[in-house]
């Protein structure tokens, strides 16, 4: 009985849960749609997702890896505090990059990818419910421009 009671109350800052609701593709869908708001296609989902390239240095376990038919990928991250999610964005980015791309790969081979950081807290403490980081240049209209890149 106690061990339901604890079932009954978890919510999705749980990691076991936050995995098991997500790993439905048609939920994971609809969740990247509100978050990215833009239509996202038919998607594959992966929990606990392991980039792991050698163990001479540090891996990556994502939470839970979608990619969609257009071969967008989406990590999306359950955080309950801890790590720089700044640092922490760039270095699965990096790690979901290298794992794109086979050697000898053209760099220009790289897709669209998003990670996303679902936090229990505010993260930079501006009351927002939602922060979006993009590449940009500041010292030109390039962002204007970059749909041309991508």
């Amino acid at each position: 009985m106690k061990a339901r009671d604890k079932f009954q109350e978890l919510n999705l800052s749980n990691a076991f849960l936050f995995a098991a609701v997500m790993n439905d593709a048609e939920v994971c869908r609809l969740v990247l749609e509100i978050l990215t708001g833009e239509p996202v296609e038919a998607v594959n989902v992966q929990s606990e997702q392991s980039i792991l390239f050698s163990s001479d240095f540090r891996s990556v376990r994502l939470d839970v890896y979608a990619r969609d038919c257009l071969e967008v990928e989406y990590d999306l991250e359950m955080e309950n505090g801890g790590e720089s999610l700044p640092k922490r964005s760039r270095y699965y980015q990096s790690q979901m990059d290298v794992a794109a791309l086979k050697p000898g790969d053209d760099v220009d081979l790289l897709g669209l990818s998003y990670v996303i950081f679902l936090c229990t807290f505010d993260p930079f403490g501006e009351g927002l419910y939602r922060y979006r980081f993009e590449n940009t240049c500041t010292e030109t209209a390039w962002e204007t421009e970059r749909k041309r890149y991508f």
